[in-house]
């Protein structure tokens, strides 16, 4: 990753480690900034759908020595990166960071972002200089004073961390291990147990007091849910509205708490029964009530106590732990692929994987296994790419969730016509539009008057997806040959997936120098199908005016795939 990103691989190894992002390379192309004129921010990196963002700035020393201190003036930058971000007219923002700025305000705006993280990144000890925190700590405070300018009625919570050696490893370690929290905890609450065994697990069910609840959270954060498919996602007016009704029932009708609301429950390491009172546990990590638990946590304070229903599990086997896990959390909306990961058509495709052994598609299963020495097709980035390719660019881009949440989105894209090979096929595309856009970025000053052009369409947020759709839309004049079904458009040999990312190459520096006819699309971002088709098609008509010249130079991209359709 070095190679490819330099002094920005740490940054992106960490947001990969903090939120189990499997194609990081697709998101770098999007989120990475850092530039001659980024503004401080090295990384603009947003998940409406989760509810938060995150800016950040990076700094990696070279051959770092146990006692150097990070840079303070580093954190000092996130400040003029909120100003840029928060304060400032919108055409006043350069370029490199001007789709992000624009998209980050709306999504801000129209309550779709919680939370946002404010990142200083570096490779040394955390704890060689507080001077880095009590600069984040002003950091914060003045960011969160522009973000309430701008979110208005929204609620969104600034947070400004500093990510050294110690928090990545302590997130490495999160990544592989279910219960961070290790520690021996004893129990506040009636006591009263009832006990329940499996033949691998057991378990017992209590209640404990919403102030234990609550001390738990606000001492151990995200640790208590290593756990979890998801952290707490705070609460918005727009997004996680029950998390602002469980808020309002701590606060004002405690009383009724038990009966309001389902529960916890927690794996740990082991309890501790005397004469049929729960004690304590040993390590805990709440798998299913993240929610509740941070909303608990999340109120200034608590007028009255209350009790929590819980119930504790002490398993050691690592697939009962992932089904509990997985179990527990079906009722809820985690990821709507989480619930499609058993759907038939996932199933299938995940067994057509199979047969390319150094490939690997989960299908929306999470399954918490680091994949080692295989190319992760990322189940979301793959649906997308695939709706792209299939005519709709603006939704693959700016609804990647609906496309697994609504059934119809699903249907239209994971049916029987979709095979494995396709799905390597469409994807090897995107990720050389990713490549050609670091190959550009890292040439710096080297680039030609066109490649600059073309290195700054690129960095315009939904123009991958963009240019996914007009180069399916060119096919037929690329390859000269009539396409009965898009859908069995594959490559014959999928055993060397860089292979097949070099091939699409050849397309790429024919359509891409045609740039401009694609950006009005791009004006005010990716919204409009019809602006998109149109500009897509004016594509099609120049590279049609020259289709013979063009089927000629593709000749050896032609002969790798199939075009027996």
């Amino acid at each position: 990753m070095i190679e490819l990103y330099g002094d920005n691989s740490l940054l992106l190894y960490a947001l990969q480690l903090r939120y189990d992002i499997e194609d990081i390379i697709a998101v770098a192309s999007d989120a990475l900034t850092d530039g001659s004129d980024d503004k401080k921010c090295d990384l603009i990196y947003i998940d409406r759908d989760s509810g938060f963002a995150v800016v950040a700035q990076a700094y990696m020393k070279r051959e770092p020595q146990e006692t150097d201190l990070a840079k303070v003036n580093k954190a000092s930058d996130l400040s003029v990166a909120a100003s840029w971000i928060f304060t400032r007219d919108i055409e006043d923002v350069p370029e490199r960071i001007k789709g992000a700025v624009r998209e980050l305000q709306d999504a801000i705006k129209e309550g779709d972002i919680n939370t946002i993280n404010f990142w200083y990144v570096h490779n040394m000890n955390e704890k060689n200089n507080p001077e880095v925190q009590e600069e984040l700590n002003t950091v914060q405070i003045a960011a969160q004073k522009l973000v309430n300018s701008l979110a208005g009625d929204n609620s969104v919570k600034v947070v400004a961390l500093e990510v050294g050696n110690n928090t990545i490893e302590k997130w490495y370690n999160s990544s592989n291990k279910r219960i961070m929290v290790e520690d021996t905890i004893a129990i506040d609450g009636p006591g009263n147990v009832f006990e329940i065994s499996g033949r691998k697990w057991r378990a017992c069910v209590t209640a404990v007091k919403g102030s234990w609840i609550r001390r738990l959270y606000l001492k151990y954060k995200d640790d208590l849910f290593s756990g979890n498919p998801r952290n707490f996602l705070g609460a918005g007016k727009r997004k996680n509205k029950i998390n602002l009704g469980i808020m309002d029932t701590v606060e004002k009708q405690p009383e009724n708490f038990w009966a309001y609301n389902n529960g916890l429950t927690a794996l740990v390491n082991d309890y501790s029964i005397e004469n049929e009172m729960l004690k304590s546990v040993t390590g805990i990590t709440v798998i299913n009530g993240a929610q509740s638990t941070g909303a608990i946590g999340a109120v200034e304070s608590l007028k009255a106590d209350f009790l929590v229903p819980i119930r504790f599990i002490v398993c050691s086997d690592p697939k009962i732990i992932e089904e509990i896990i997985n179990n527990n959390n079906k009722q809820n909306e985690i990821l709507p692929s989480d619930l499609r990961s058993n759907d038939k058509q996932q199933i299938r495709l995940r067994n057509e994987f199979k047969k390319f052994p150094q490939l690997y598609y989960s299908g929306g299963r999470r399954d918490n296994t680091r994949v080692r020495n295989k190319e992760v097709f990322d189940p979301y980035l793959v649906a997308q790419t695939l709706v792209a390719f299939h005519g709709d660019c603006v939704t693959a881009y700016n609804s990647k969730k609906i496309i697994w949440d609504e059934d119809k989105e699903y249907s239209n894209i994971f049916s029987d016509q979709l095979s494995a090979e396709h799905i390597i096929f469409v994807y090897s595309l995107g990720r050389a539009i990713d490549e050609y856009k670091i190959y550009l970025k890292n040439k710096k000053e080297e680039r030609t008057d066109v490649e600059e052009g073309e290195f700054n369409f690129l960095s315009r947020r939904g123009a991958k997806m963009l240019l996914i759709y007009a180069i399916s839309i060119c096919m037929e004049s690329l390859i000269g040959k009539k396409i009965l079904d898009s859908w069995k458009l594959f490559y014959k040999d999928n055993k060397d997936f860089e292979a097949l990312v070099g091939k699409w190459n050849q397309v790429i520096n024919i359509l891409l120098p045609f740039h401009g006819t694609l950006e009005p699309a791009l004006i005010g971002g990716l919204k409009s199908s019809q602006t998109s088709k149109n500009a897509a098609m004016q594509l099609r008509a120049v590279v049609s005016s020259l289709g013979m010249v063009y089927t000629k130079q593709l000749h050896e991209f032609i002969k790798s795939i199939n075009t027996d359709m």
